[in-house]
Order: C-alpha cells, then sequence, then structure tokens
C-alpha cells in the first residue's frame, strides 16, 4: 500500500477538531516554509545586485579599452609545475652590449710587491689592458659676474652689460635649470625629490617652491617653442590623436595629444569634447586623421571633409571581450567571429605592403564588403548587437589605411606618447594651477618631439636655453 493511501486512511481515523488542528499546523507550516523562501529570495536577489555592482566596478579597470601594459598575465595554476612566462629574453631576441668610453687619459700601473706572499724581488712580464672605468665627478661652480655700468650719450640711458652664461631671472645658472626640468618632466620626480638632489648631491641648497620656480621659468622660456609645434602639427600629413583624464585640483579635465612623426603636442582642455579639434588642427587642415571611436574626431573629419583612420586595437578587444566572454561563460561560442575579425585585420595589414595604387584600391572595396557580411551575420546576436553597430558606425574608416598607408591602422602612436603623462599622473594625482598646466604641456611636447626625432632631450634643452 503506499504512503499516500496510509495518509488518507490515518486522516480518516481522526474526528474533525483533530483534522481541523491538523490542518492549522500544516497551514502555519506552508507560512513559515514560504517566508523562508521569500528570504533566500531577496538574499538571492541581493547578491546578484552585489555581483552586478562588483562586475560594473570591474569594467573600469579591464574592458575592452583598458590598455594592454595594464593586462596582467593570468597563469595557469598547476602543482609542481612551472607557469608564466620565462623571465629574461624573448627567442629571438638580439642582446645588445654597451660602447666602450674613448679613455681621457691612461694611467700606468705598476708595483714593486706580489700582494699575495709580499715578496719584492718580482720582474715584470708584459702589459694587461683593463676596461675604462667609467666615472664622473661633481663640481659645483660659483662665478662673481663684474658688470659695468655704461651711458649711452646720444640717448642718456643708463644699461648694465650682461653676460651669455648669466640667467635671466635669479642666481641659478642654466645647467641647474635644465636638469631640474628634465628631472621633473622626463624623470617624474617630485619637486621636493628635486630639491634634495641638488641640496645633498651637487651641494646647491635648494628649497621646494624653489624647484617648482625653476621649472616654472624654464616652462615659460620655451613655450615660444611649444607655440610653434602647434604650427608644424597643423601641416603634417598624418596625425594621431587621443586624450585621457587631467584633474586640475580635484575638478574634471582632459589632457588631448596630437602627434606625428616629428612632432608631439599635448594640451589641456577642462572639455572632452567641443571644438579642442578644430581648435589645434584648424578648419585648413588637409592631412589624414588616426583616432578612436570617440564622436568629437568624427564630427570634425565630416564637417571638414578630413580622412579619418579608425583604431583597429579597439575594435579588436571590443569584439574579443565579448566573444571570449560569452565562451568562458559556457554560452554559445563566439570564437568564429572574433577570429574572422582577426582575419580581416590581418587582410588590411597584408593590403598595406601592396606598391601598386589600383590593387590597394581593389582590395579596399573588398575588404569593405567584407566587414559588411560580418556585420550582416553577427548583427543577429544579441551579445554582440552593441559591438556590430560600433563598427557599423565606422563605416570606411576602418580601411583609409589601406589607401594611405603613411596613416597606421591603430592608433598605439598616441597612447604611448600619452603614457608619459599617465605615469605622472600616478604620481602626482593631479595638477593645481594653470600655470602649471601651462608648464606641464609645453615641457611634455618638448620632450617628446626630441624623442620623436631621434634627438638628446637634455642637451636639446640645455641648447635651448643657452647653456
Amino acid at each position: 500500500m503506499s504512503v499516500k493511501n496510509d495518509a488518507a486512511l490515518k486522516a480518516e481515523e481522526l474526528s474533525r477538531e483533530e483534522l481541523i488542528e491538523l490542518v492549522k499546523k500544516q497551514y502555519k507550516e506552508l507560512q513559515e516554509l514560504n517566508k523562508e523562501l521569500q528570504e533566500l529570495n531577496k538574499e538571492l536577489q541581493e547578491l546578484k545586485e552585489e555581483n552586478q555592482k562588483a562586475q560594473n566596478e570591474l569594467k573600469k579597470y579591464k574592458n575592452a579599452h583598458t590598455p594592454s601594459s595594464q593586462i596582467k598575465f593570468e597563469k595557469i595554476v598547476a602543482q609542481g609545475l612551472k607557469v608564466g612566462r620565462k623571465k629574461g629574453k624573448k627567442t629571438g631576441h638580439k642582446g645588445r652590449t654597451r660602447a666602450k668610453d674613448t679613455p681621457l687619459k691612461v694611467v700606468e700601473v705598476t708595483t714593486d710587491v706580489n700582494p699575495t706572499t709580499g715578496n719584492r724581488n718580482i720582474l715584470p712580464t708584459g702589459e694587461v689592458e683593463k676596461v675604462t672605468i667609467t666615472d664622473f665627478e661633481i663640481v659645483k661652480m660659483v662665478t662673481q659676474f663684474n658688470c659695468y655700468e655704461y651711458r649711452d650719450l646720444d640717448t642718456g640711458e643708463v644699461f648694465v652689460a650682461m653676460h651669455a652664461d648669466m640667467p635671466d631671472r635669479g642666481i641659478f645658472g642654466k645647467n641647474v635649470l635644465a636638469l631640474a626640468s628634465y628631472l621633473r618632466f622626463e624623470g617624474r620626480v617630485m619637486y621636493d625629490k628635486i630639491a634634495s638632489v641638488f641640496t645633498n648631491v651637487f651641494g646647491i641648497g635648494m628649497t621646494t617652491p624653489t624647484a617648482l620656480d625653476i621649472c616654472t621659468r624654464v616652462g615659460e622660456k620655451a613655450r615660444p617653442d611649444y607655440e610653434s609645434l602647434k604650427e608644424m602639427i597643423k601641416k603634417e600629413e598624418a596625425v594621431n590623436a587621443d586624450e585621457t583624464g587631467a584633474k586640475r585640483n580635484g575638478m574634471p579635465g582632459w589632457l588631448w595629444g596630437f602627434f606625428s612623426l616629428s612632432v608631439a603636442l599635448f594640451v589641456f582642455n577642462q572639455k572632452r569634447g567641443g571644438d579642442i579639434v578644430e581648435r589645434i588642427l584648424g578648419k585648413d587642415f588637409r592631412g589624414l586623421l588616426g583616432a578612436d571611436g570617440w564622436s568629437t574626431y568624427k564630427v570634425f573629419v565630416e564637417e571638414f571633409g578630413i580622412l579619418l583612420q579608425r583604431c583597429w586595437a579597439h575594435a579588436l578587444r571590443e569584439v574579443k571581450q565579448v566573444c571570449v566572454f560569452e565562451c568562458k561563460k559556457g554560452g554559445s561560442s563566439l570564437l568564429p567571429a572574433y577570429e574572422w575579425f582577426c582575419d580581416i585585420f590581418s587582410q588590411v595589414k597584408k593590403a598595406r605592403k601592396v606598391k601598386s595604387r589600383e590593387m590597394r584600391e581593389q582590395l579596399y572595396v573588398e575588404l569593405i564588403e567584407e566587414l559588411d557580411c560580418w556585420c550582416q551575420v553577427y548583427s543577429h546576436y544579441t551579445k554582440l548587437r552593441e559591438v556590430v553597430n560600433t563598427i557599423r558606425n565606422g563605416k570606411e574608416y576602418w580601411f583609409t589605411c589601406v589607401l594611405h598607408p603613411e596613416i597606421e591602422p591603430t592608433n598605439n602612436l598616441a597612447e604611448r606618447m600619452l603614457r608619459a603623462w599617465v605615469v605622472m599622473r600616478k604620481i602626482i594625482g593631479c595638477l593645481r594651477t594653470k600655470k602649471g598646466e601651462q608648464t606641464t604641456e609645453t615641457m611634455l611636447s618638448l620632450f617628446g618631439t626630441w624623442k620623436l626625432k631621434n634627438q638628446h632631450p637634455y642637451q636639446q634643452l640645455k641648447s635651448l636655453l643657452g647653456a
């Protein structure tokens, strides 16, 4: 006999009052179970919300726009096995040996005793040339200039004779100005540490405000050269642009960068949008512009008829994030979409190497058709729909580099150049004044330009200051 039938027979043996009590008891138990279920559902909902918040927070630091330098190695967990990339040089890397310095003097080293035994009965048998010992000596030089006063007999003007080595302002010479600025903007050294280096290493007493004032003076001296870079960037054939956060005294702001193969220009701007691109490149700019998908660039190129190259590195990361993430979650595999997209990019790189202009134009049309086909196939996938719309909005801007090989398919040049400020921002947090922004954008631009031209930044700065 089944358990159900046993329960039914048992219920028949109970009186009416006992049945009512039994029903009440079971109803009460059911209410308690329902209450526990509601509490569990509430806790589950809270966990889902916390998980979503954590996912949203994680996206700030790890998303499709995270630079490759910030993507850490995901090591395989293996018991007793070596994991991770092997330390040291990569396979195929050609080593470099430091070139030996030319000796400025030769020292003959002799002895009349054996240092091991103390025996003086020794005889010279030859000569061994040791490696040149490279060293330097820090010498503080204090010069007194006796400046004579003169009167112009024709005009009556009284003036004082000036020497080329005299600073325009203050008591510190041009070598001090150059080194302080080099430590600040190329070495990213804090002002108090700059003062410490000069005080304790060079024996030149200096305070933190003095170090700040020195760097400000250099920025003012170099400002005309910075303004000339603004005119030069407008005439470049290909320019890559990008922007990154740069707060002033805690308030939101942006640092824009415009870079060619020989010019680096940094510009602080309060807004991320607006007419900043038009103000820097100008309405008469007729070069090629490489950028990411930010709408400000698109508005500029469409208004003035400029050729734009969208960044393939951003597109590849966005497609990869969706496809690989869905694969890890156990959903339908979207890896073929990513592999196909990577194949299109490989075709772009090959097409850029074709010398024939007519052949590149044909490949340009074929690549646009293949990308349209990719968008049509994967636009029906819900997870990829947003990425597909991003790719479609890029139109033919993905393949400008095929017709014009002088522009790169990625915006990596701009991102690499902006890294100088990103590292500095991590150290100082933010700038405090408008004057600080002017000094920083000036010196970052000059140092960046000199490095693009393979010129020695410190020597160039000394030359600019007349040292």
